[in-house]
């Protein structure tokens, strides 16, 4: 399969951890308590028996935050699993006996409920990684942290890539009972078609059969397993699987289930190889360089120029792989091949049928920039009708022309223009010896990159032209990632803008609101509000967070939005918690997979000129209302689970509030920032809403001012009731 680029090791787990094994834990979330450990996790707390308190284990093993500091109740995450939270992904420490006496171990944790796994419905499973370097372990941190928020993206970070399975041990050939979402996202498998089937479906004719004999040896005598393997998704794409399989067994002992830890680790087995070939290819250089120092000058020339040529594999990937702007993207690919490959390049980028749709150019000698733009536009003019390819490669991916100014090359430069006399500007550019290579795409045409020397420098040899096919391979998979990263992010801000609703007009009340996508401007996602005219003289008030931050999430909003507004209006106008629970039973029972955070709230007049507000949340950050004294109230009297974790049933809250009194709700992206409490976040939002405008459109603006500087998306809705 085709080495994919390597990744920075913050943003992928798989390189922090270095494949390790991991330590797994069942909890049975009713009790509280551990009843599994695979041997692994036996290491961080020896000697304790099960079932265990999830207390009593973490206390053995020490569970601390990365600095040894102890974690406070809603920062640790064992006791983010026992209120049946998902955890996914947060760095710790725990203590580690070795001959060198007592240290910490920086480790990753992952935790997610088994919600209608059989006999384990009401358990969670808890996984704990352990990670190679602490200065990884710590930029692992920081980018969970600042990606909160960016849970199912499809190149998702840290442990959202990481699925679970749970297989029967009891049944004949080991049968699927349960997976995750992450596992469907990875494989592209849906749960109705993974469930009852042996997970060896994932394995095709490169899956190597000898680590597969020794998966199934090791399940057979019901020992825990890891291996990694060649498998395949659904629409037949490869990925290498990093799989951990880990017995359980019931209360009498016996082998009752097999949990399964699933991960792509593509980029990670990718830089291995890379690293392989950038290593044999340096011995090569090595082995060169002491040749070329008993030869002439001419030779050491040639080591140079075969030196400068690995400096260009070793740096093209880490230079072009981190920007995600494509017309950037070609320029660090021209500065990495001039002059190192070329004294001039141009890259010719294609249409969907093949032709010349744009041309990006670069001379080593910045003063002759203008002659090099000057061919350019001859040239484009001048150049045939048809596929670029086939006209200058005649449909091969690759060409080397060591003898370009020569007399009987010239017939043949003729027939790719309509104007000769633009050869002649090609000359005075200086063209003795080109290189052609394609850039590959997964869809369309392939685009091409031509390498000029003049004739003062060495004609192109193979060993350049097999450097420029490497490079042209590499940089032509990047480009098009970029390519289809922005077509993606400009389908889902069009989608996202066109889901956001328009404020109706509702007698007695002034509504305005705001959205603004992330500062990095990729992440365009599951961020909503929504004022409803409600039966009567009610008006509903909601704002939402989907998980996510892709296409996927914006999709998963509208359709959210939707159930909301059905389950909301209703002529018997059903109280906000009554609300919260019809669109919870609706996600579970249509069997939709989708996650949020939701605050909804109805304002209804009374009688006595006044408001009455009642309002519920599932896992939302409390309404705030403005009083008419301008006092600030967080309305934190009201919890429930977030929705599409488990059907429950919530409760609200009612208050009379005075006419003029203004009423926010809002996403954790105006209040949460990176390393700080979300107490001081809250607090800040309530000083900043006390200070804004009366006008609800004035107030928008000035929380968006203030606030709205944050790598999250941020959306909030303000009302203000009577005059």
């Amino acid at each position: 399969m085709t080495a994919q680029p390597a990744v920075d090791p913050a943003a992928d787990l798989s390189l922090v951890s270095g494949g390790a094994p991991a330590a797994v834990l069942v909890v049975d979330l009713t009790a509280r308590a551990v009843v599994h450990a695979n041997p692994v996790a036996e290491q961080l707390a020896p000697g304790v028996p099960l079932p265990v308190g999830l207390d009593e284990w973490s206390d053995a093993a020490e569970l601390r935050d990365l600095d040894g500091a102890a974690l406070s109740g809603t920062e640790h995450p064992l006791s983010r699993v026992a209120r049946s939270q998902p955890v996914a992904g947060q760095a710790v420490s725990a203590a580690r006996l070795s001959e060198l006496g007592r240290r910490r171990e920086p480790l990753w944790v992952v935790a997610l409920p088994t919600t209608g796994a059989p006999a384990l419905d009401g358990h969670a499973i808890v996984v704990l990684l352990p990670l190679s370097r602490r200065a990884a372990a710590r930029a692992a941190a920081d980018a969970a942290q600042a990606q909160a928020q960016v849970r199912v993206r499809d190149r998702a970070v840290l442990a959202t890539g990481m699925a679970f399975t749970v297989a029967d041990a009891r049944a004949d050939d080991l049968p699927l009972v349960w997976v995750n979402p992450a596992f469907t996202a990875m494989t592209g498998y849906a749960v109705d078609e993974v469930v009852g089937r042996n997970c060896r479906f994932l394995q095709g004719p490169g899956t190597d059969r000898e680590v597969v004999a020794a998966v199934r040896d090791a399940l057979a005598a019901g020992e825990e397993v890891s291996a990694t393997l060649l498998n395949h998704r659904k629409d037949g794409t490869a990925f290498w699987n990093q799989l951990l399989l880990s017995p359980v067994h019931g209360a009498d002992g016996e082998l009752t289930h097999y949990v399964g830890i699933q991960t792509d680790v593509t980029p990670r087995v990718a830089a291995d190889a890379e690293r392989d070939e950038a290593l044999a290819a340096e011995r090569r250089a090595r082995a060169d360089a002491e040749t070329a120092r008993a030869q002439a000058e001419a030779a050491r020339r040639d080591a140079e120029e075969s030196r400068a040529r690995l400096e260009v594999l070793a740096e093209a990937t880490s230079r072009l792989a981190v920007t995600l702007d494509v017309d950037e993207c070609r320029q660090r690919l021209l500065e990495l091949t001039v002059p190192a490959l070329a004294d001039w390049a141009i890259l010719l980028t294609t249409d969907e049928r093949g032709s010349v749709a744009g041309v990006t150019a670069r001379h080593r000698d910045p003063a002759r920039a203008g002659d090099l733009e000057r061919y350019v536009q001859r040239w484009r003019a001048a150049f045939a009708p048809g596929p670029v390819r086939s006209t200058l490669l005649g449909g091969a991916h690759a060409r080397r022309i060591s003898d370009y100014d020569g007399e009987p090359r010239r017939r043949e430069r003729e027939s790719w223009v309509n104007d000769s006399s633009v050869l002649e500007l090609s000359d005075a550019l200086g063209a003795a010896s080109v290189l052609l290579v394609t850039l590959p795409r997964r869809q369309a045409s392939e685009d091409v990159l031509a390498l000029v020397r003049g004739p003062g420098r060495p004609r192109h040899t193979d060993d350049d032209l097999h450097v420029a096919v490497d490079l042209g391979r590499r940089a032509g998979l990047i480009i098009d990632n970029a390519r289809l990263y922005g077509e993606q992010h400009r389908i889902a801000a069009t989608l996202q803008n066109s889901l956001l609703p328009q404020l109706p007009s509702v007698p007695g009340v002034r509504a305005a609101a705001r959205y603004r996508a992330s500062e990095s401007g990729a992440r365009v996602g599951g961020d909503f509000y929504e004022l409803i005219d409600l039966p009567g003289s009610a008006v509903g008030l909601a704002v939402g967070d989907v998980v996510g931050h892709d296409v996927m999430a914006a999709a998963a909003m509208g359709h959210l939005r939707g159930l909301l507004r059905a389950s909301a209006w209703d002529t018997t106008n059903p109280a906000p918690a009554t609300v919260l629970d019809r669109v919870d039973r609706l996600l579970d029972g249509l069997g939709m997979t989708t996650m949020a955070t939701l605050a909804y709230a109805r304002a209804t007049p009374s009688a006595d000129g006044g408001w009455v507000l009642e309002h519920a949340t599932a896992g939302h950050p409390p309404l705030l209302v403005r009083h008419p004294d301008g006092h600030v109230e967080a309305l934190d009297d009201v919890h429930g689970l977030m929705l599409g974790v488990q059907p429950t049933s919530r409760v609200g809250a009612r208050r009379a509030l005075a006419p003029g009194a203004t009423v926010l709700a809002y996403t954790d992206g105006l209040v949460e920032r990176r390393g700080e409490e979300l107490t001081t976040g809250l607090e800040r939002l309530a000083r900043t809403l006390a200070d804004a405008p009366a006008d609800v459109e004035a107030l928008c603006d000035h929380l968006l001012q203030r606030l709205g500087d944050t790598d999250d998306d941020v959306a909030f809705v303000a009302l203000r009731l009577g005059p």
